[in-house]
């Protein structure tokens, strides 16, 4: 059974502390997650419900239960998971390509939304579908899903101060010169109606780094980790430098090696904000990557 429960020991110093301000200060829980809490009636002092302006004694023991009710309404879909890490916080799911994060439109299906929730429904849960990264329809990798709002929001606190780290594989057209190198070009969106992104001064700061793997005779094989998060950052960026990511005929060309971008996210590295610990996961290569790299290094 999952532990839904946070727990904190008030100490000496925290005397006559409102409880409304150890739970924002010490256990990081947003105003909008402390309304959902007291309306459920998931707050307790020493066992006992209670209402957040209660004054602390030193040695008082607090537990919030995160099991809130909450409504998804995506449709379950019984879609395989590959499921690369869980626990009573997060999931984590290896993607296939060819599969968006979420439905476009309302009663959308076969996306990973409709995969998790299915999966969901099978274990009596009814929880809503919270990823803390995006990847596109046809980059495949490793997903991090919040399984509460505490989760979520934890994590995403580490997102945006650029603690979670991304780290992705990539088959790009041409022989890089650099080994490695920091790609810090802003992207921006000069047509709402269209999904491409151009690198433009006026653009969201966006920053790449790339170190080379394997070169090939007219490919180069790299590891690619992410400072920020924009929308097809890494497509944007490889293809800005002349090094368009195979496969990629948004940024780039069709290639005969492989039927979609050659992207995968393979390694993402957290703090749990639940243990402290960091947790460190890995996805394998796919077999269409591995099939256009074997392809890359045969030719002449």
């Amino acid at each position: 059974m999952e532990n839904t429960q946070i727990t904190y020991t008030a100490g000496a110093s925290e005397q006559d502390t409102f409880l409304r301000d150890i739970l924002a200060d010490k256990l990081l829980l947003s105003h909008s997650l402390l309304v959902q809490l007291k309306q459920q009636h998931k707050i307790k002092v020493n066992g006992y419900p209670a209402r957040t302006n209660y004054r602390i004694n030193a040695g008082d023991f607090i537990t919030i239960d995160m099991d809130l009710s909450e409504k998804n309404e995506i449709i379950p879909e019984p879609i395989p998971l590959d499921i690369v890490y869980e626990d009573e916080d997060f999931l984590v799911v290896n993607k296939p390509a060819g599969m968006s994060i979420h439905p476009s439109r309302l009663g959308g299906t076969g996306t990973l939304a409709n995969a998790v929730t299915y999966y969901w429904h099978g274990l009596g849960k009814s929880t809503l579908f919270r990823p803390i990264n995006r990847l596109d329809r046809d980059t495949s990798g490793l997903v991090l899903i919040g399984k509460s709002q505490f989760a979520h929001q934890g994590i995403f606190k580490q997102q945006k101060s650029g603690k979670i780290e991304r780290q992705y594989i990539a088959l790009v057209e041409g022989v890089m010169e650099k080994e490695k190198d920091r790609i810090d070009q802003p992207i921006a969106r000069p047509d709402v109606k269209k999904r491409r992104r151009i690198v433009d001064p006026g653009g969201q700061s966006a920053v790449t780094n790339y170190q080379v793997l394997e070169k090939y005779p007219e490919h180069t094989l790299l590891s690619l980790r992410l400072e920020t998060g924009r929308t097809h950052q890494i497509r944007v960026h490889m293809s800005f430098i002349g090094h368009p990511v195979c496969g990629d005929f948004l940024y780039g060309f069709t290639s005969p090696l492989i039927d979609r971008q050659a992207l995968h996210a393979h390694r993402l590295r957290f703090i749990h904000p639940r243990s402290g610990k960091e947790v460190i996961l890995d996805a394998h290569l796919p077999a269409d990557i591995q099939a256009a790299i074997d392809m890359a290094k045969r030719l002449t």
